[in-house]
């Protein structure tokens, strides 16, 4: 298989993951909700099985999963906007499917995030190779941003090349 093939498997892998917590917060009544961590795991183990990977990509694609739950949260909560200041640009761009898993996915109401508040901000840092759903990622060197419509592999910096970002939440 190729470089482009593997990394397409992870973007379809990704994708299929969202799609399974967000179902998993969908189905689940609120007292017998299961954590998002069991969540993040079921959702990984059937990702694994189904797009035959390995378990380091699957374990990957569950921290790159829980990130973008944690970051779409704190948006949601800390600034009351809507989810169009989280990706930062046109809704337009989106995919509509994605902004409702992401949506249902970050409510509040669903999730107990209390571990993620309290995790280190390491988990809100990017890195060029890393998979990024939608939204914006701003150059930690040189300020550069750069705009995901779906989900991606974040390449380096198209200005200075580096290779750590950060989520822009507007």
């Amino acid at each position: 298989m190729d470089i482009k093939s593997d990394r397409e498997k992870l973007i379809r892998a990704f994708d299929h993951m969202v799609e399974n917590v967000s179902q998993a917060i969908h189905d689940a009544e609120e007292a017998l909700a299961p954590t998002i961590d069991e969540m993040v795991h079921n959702a990984a183990s059937i990702a694994e099985n189904f797009h035959k990977l390995s378990r380091e990509e699957s374990e990957h694609l569950s921290k790159t999963l829980k990130r973008d739950i944690k970051s779409a949260n704190k948006a949601l909560n800390q600034q009351r906007k809507e989810l169009k200041d989280w990706l930062s640009f046109d809704l337009t761009l989106v995919e509509d499917k994605f902004i409702e898993l992401v949506a249902r996915a970050a409510d509040k109401t669903w999730l107990d995030f209390r571990s993620f508040e309290n995790e280190s901000h390491q988990a809100d840092s990017y890195t060029t190779g890393e998979i990024c759903s939608a939204g914006t990622l701003c150059c930690k060197n040189c300020s550069q941003t750069m705009n995901f419509s779906k989900t991606s592999h974040i390449p380096p910096c198209p200005k200075c090349h580096a290779t750590g970002f950060y989520r822009v939440i507007s």
